[in-house]
């Protein structure tokens, strides 16, 4: 099924797009049909977005090694994702460091520098230290 969008005022064609599908679409769900490509178009981007440029290095060329190294990599860092999130749900510090901090990536540099200085007893005191004043995070 194609789409296409023209302005009128320019005389142009500013969008055009085609779907595969064997369902009947007619006028009354083509805005439903809309409203559902938008949305999963939202969640692979932003999904993506987040891999890509957010301290998780997942790249298109992602692993480019010997057979399955690029798939092992990837579905390394998928849970390692998912793990963040429920974090973001579920732990108070953790919500309260990223909210001081911001980006995940930002996130990732004071885990790795803390990692680096020194070992902590337990999850929470590296959130402890993370959260200090003299660990660099700015007040928020």
């Amino acid at each position: 099924m194609p789409l296409e969008i023209e302005n009128e005022e320019k005389g142009k064609i500013t969008y055009k797009n085609s779907w595969i599908t064997d369902k009947a679409i007619s006028a009354d769900k083509a805005g439903r049909l809309v409203t559902c490509g938008r949305a999963l178009w939202k969640i692979e981007n932003e999904h993506n977005n987040v891999l890509k440029n957010h301290g998780y290095n997942l790249k298109h060329n992602f692993g480019h090694g010997e057979q399955y190294a690029g798939m092992v990599f990837c579905l390394l860092n998928l849970p390692a994702f998912q793990f963040h999130a429920v974090l973001a749900i579920c732990d108070g510090q953790y919500k309260k460091l990223r909210a001081c901090i911001g980006r995940l990536d930002e996130f990732f540099n004071i885990l790795r520098a803390a990692l680096r200085f020194g070992l902590h007893e337990s999850w929470e005191d590296f959130l402890l230290f993370a959260l200090a004043e003299d660990a660099g995070v700015p007040d928020g």
